[in-house]
C-alpha cells in the first residue's frame, strides 16, 4: 500500500527543506504499478526522473493534521505507457480531463508540510526496501511530479 512521509534530507541540493515523499510497490495495486509505469515516460534529470506537468502533476490538500496527495495524469500520457485510463473514475480538481491514478493520505505536521517543497518524489520500492535505502543508491532514481498547473 502506498504511503506518504514528509521529511528533510531527500533533496541534496536543499537537504534541510521537506519533500512529499510517496512510496510505492512497483508491483502493488493498479494505482501504484500506473505511476511506476509512468517513470518511463519520464524525461531524465540529475539522478532523478521530471514527469511533464503537462502530462501529470501532484495534487495536495491539508484538512487540519491530514494530507491527501493525489497522482493525476491525463489518459494520453498513461496510453503511451499502455495503461488503460478507464481504470481509473476519479478526476482532477484542477483539470476534469485528467485522471487521479493514486491517492494516498496519512497525517503529518502541518508546519512541516507548509514548509516542503511543492510537488511531490515518487520511489518505487520492493517488499524489503526502505526509503533510507533508496536514498542511498545512485541508482535509485525518483519520479519528480510537479504541483498541479496554474488555472
Amino acid at each position: 500500500m502506498a504511503q506518504i512521509q514528509v521529511r528533510p534530507g531527500v533533496n541534496p541540493d536543499e537537504p534541510e527543506v521537506p519533500v512529499v515523499v510517496v512510496l510505492i510497490d512497483p508491483e502493488g495495486p493498479p494505482g501504484e504499478r500506473a505511476v511506476n509505469d509512468l517513470s518511463s515516460y519520464c524525461y531524465e534529470g540529475d539522478g532523478v526522473l521530471y514527469l511533464a506537468q503537462t502530462d501529470g502533476w501532484a495534487e495536495s490538500a491539508l484538512a487540519g493534521d491530514r494530507l491527501t496527495v493525489d497522482v493525476v495524469a491525463h489518459p494520453t500520457a498513461l496510453e503511451q505507457v499502455d495503461v488503460d485510463p478507464g481504470l481509473f473514475p476519479g478526476r482532477s480538481a484542477t483539470d476534469p480531463a485528467a485522471v487521479i491514478v493514486l491517492r494516498v493520505e496519512t497525517r503529518v505536521d502541518p508546519g512541516v508540510f507548509a514548509r516542503a517543497e511543492p510537488g511531490a518524489a515518487v520511489f518505487a520500492l520492493g517488499p524489503d526496501e526502505t526509503l533510507e535505502d533508496a536514498l542511498a543508491d545512485e541508482e535509485a532514481w525518483p519520479i519528480l511530479i510537479a504541483p498541479p498547473p496554474e488555472r
